[in-house]
């Protein structure tokens, strides 16, 4: 059983909220449950070109930021998560979560995954990359087609 974790979360709310709830079962009751969703830079999804960086892309992902914040509030209202235990960060997935893992001294990393097939398999998902030079544990917690 795990005290300190950080459980990976994306923005539906029904996966997301099967996530916390298998969570229970590899967490102590009375352990620290940090919950992350990191926001993809704006110019990975809108362009090319990383030097695409014009106020722009700032207004764009500061609003990315505060809509995920506000749906990672709605996420963990259930669970009674606080807001300082809320991390919403703008970056690659994989390499966020790492960090955040270690900044946070977390035991181990929770993260769901959604059967894929064909090209998706092929290319990986951000579960795959988390897996992949974890500084901790890492529990990937299989989603269900039914759970969204």
């Amino acid at each position: 059983m795990f005290n300190n974790v950080l459980v990976a979360v994306d923005l539906i709310m029904e996966p997301a909220r099967f996530v916390l709830d298998k969570t229970r079962e590899f967490v102590d009751a009375d352990a620290t449950i940090h919950v992350i969703h990191v926001v993809e830079p704006q110019y990975v999804q809108y362009s090319f070109d990383p030097t695409f960086t014009g106020s722009l892309t700032r207004s764009l992902e500061r609003d990315a930021l505060e809509g995920a914040a506000q749906r990672v509030a709605e996420i963990c209202e259930p669970y009674a998560i606080p807001s300082e235990l809320q991390h919403v960060i703008l970056g690659r997935a994989a390499d966020r979560i790492h960090e955040a893992a270690t900044e946070h001294g977390c035991q181990a990393i929770i993260i769901g995954s959604h059967s894929q097939h064909g090209w998706r398999r092929l290319l990986g998902s951000t579960a795959n990359a988390v897996l992949h030079g974890a500084p901790v544990d890492v529990v990937v917690v299989r989603i269900p087609k039914d759970a969204g």
